[in-house]
């Protein structure tokens, strides 16, 4: 049985300028951070942490320390061991976020080893290990993610973005909210909705921006059957508030990079949100979303997981694959701003099914990643 030999760790800048934003952010640099494990037969395998809007640092020392090392010399098999034994250590160091994004990249990464091992693309082989009847063949439904703030974007700017997107083949796509009063951004929402095909819905993403009262307010000022989700309307531990929204029929969306068992459990548990969102380079990878839809399963639940992709092409493949091979995921974040490696996608539209695409049968996750555009910071072996 081969072993791990070897695992690399690169980084990547987006430089974004500054020049768009979100209530809580205005983008300037976005890192990515991306692990590589090789085995004793040459074989890879890809996978990306999540590394949000600050420097890589923190994050890449983590990895070269207190992760990558303990790997080395282990199969496959032996890293769920490994996993829960660095998992403990958390409690005392007190750096479980941390931990969960670089074990999210090795996760992934890992997924991406076994099915290049198999000679399989990743979907076919998260089928084969899972209880799915469907007969669906790599297909993913993609929203598209856009609509920020911009200096000296207008609103007939913005029409044209969200309406360029749903021409591209999306049938429903997302934009921001909570940057302006909210007279101001209902005006911006109608206008979209004007533009749009009547049957492109939309997601609006408050990001944690508003109280109960005013995000039903804006729910209820809306036509409610276009909305397909309020992503994010109130602060990320008010569970008890996104109850009370989606008992009065708000379709709420929480809590994108969330990766704490327990919040997880305790929305699916309480019915507190219509979609799950949760990231699967935030969460802990691969194997963390095989728990959420079991979790899922087993309380019947009328949750759907919707995975968050802010990121690369990596992330993204990631979350597609796992949701062409697991029916609890309902859609994927097709992200318009963050789009780095996305030349190297290898999805094409369904025919005849707008907003659904086709995964490739390349093997693993069918991405190598562009080295010549990254940089190397450490290599263990």
């Amino acid at each position: 049985m081969s072993v791990i030999s070897q695992i690399r760790v690169y980084t990547h800048c987006n430089n974004l300028g500054g020049k768009v934003w979100n209530p809580a952010i205005t983008w300037t640099k976005k890192y990515a951070v991306f692990v590589v494990i090789e085995n004793t037969d040459g074989i890879t395998g890809l996978g990306e942490c999540w590394c949000f809007d600050t420097a890589p640092d923190a994050l890449v020392a983590y990895l070269r320390t207190e992760i990558c090392p303990h790997l080395i010399g282990s199969t496959i098999d032996e890293c769920d061991t490994i996993y829960t034994r660095l998992l403990s250590r958390t409690t005392l160091t007190a750096r479980h976020g941390v931990f969960a994004s670089a074990w999210s990249g090795i996760d992934i990464a890992l997924w991406d080893l076994r099915s290049r091992e198999a000679e399989l693309p990743l979907w076919r082989l998260l089928k084969s290990t899972s209880s799915e009847s469907s007969d669906a063949d790599g297909i993913v439904n993609l929203y598209a993610s856009g609509g920020l703030y911009g200096k000296s974007k207008s609103i007939d700017d913005l029409v044209k973005e969200m309406t360029s997107m749903n021409a591209s083949g999306f049938n429903i796509v997302k934009m921001k909210i909570g940057g302006l009063p909210i007279d101001q951004d209902l005006i911006r929402i109608n206008a979209v909705l004007d533009g749009l095909d009547p049957t492109c819905n939309l997601i609006i993403d408050g990001v944690y921006s508003y109280t109960v009262e005013q995000a039903l307010a804006i729910f209820k000022a809306l036509p409610a059957d276009r909305i397909e989700a309020f992503q994010s309307p109130l602060s990320a531990d008010n569970i008890s508030g996104m109850k009370s929204l989606r008992d009065a029929g708000v379709p709420v969306m929480a809590t994108e990079a969330e990766y704490r068992g327990e919040i997880h459990q305790q929305l699916i548990n309480t019915d507190a949100v219509r979609y799950l969102q949760t990231s699967p380079i935030a969460c802990g990878g691969i194997s963390r979303l095989m728990q959420l839809s079991e979790q899922l399963a087993q309380n019947s639940s009328p949750i759907s997981l919707s995975l968050e992709v802010s990121s690369t092409a990596v992330a993204l493949l990631a979350a597609a694959h796992y949701s062409a091979a697991n029916e609890s995921v309902v859609h994927v974040e097709y992200h318009y701003l963050h789009r780095v490696f996305f030349e190297e996608l290898k999805i094409v539209p369904l025919k005849g099914r707008t907003g659904w695409f086709q995964l490739s049968e390349e093997h693993g996750l069918g991405i190598c990643l562009p080295e010549t555009e990254t940089q190397l910071v450490f290599d263990i072996s």
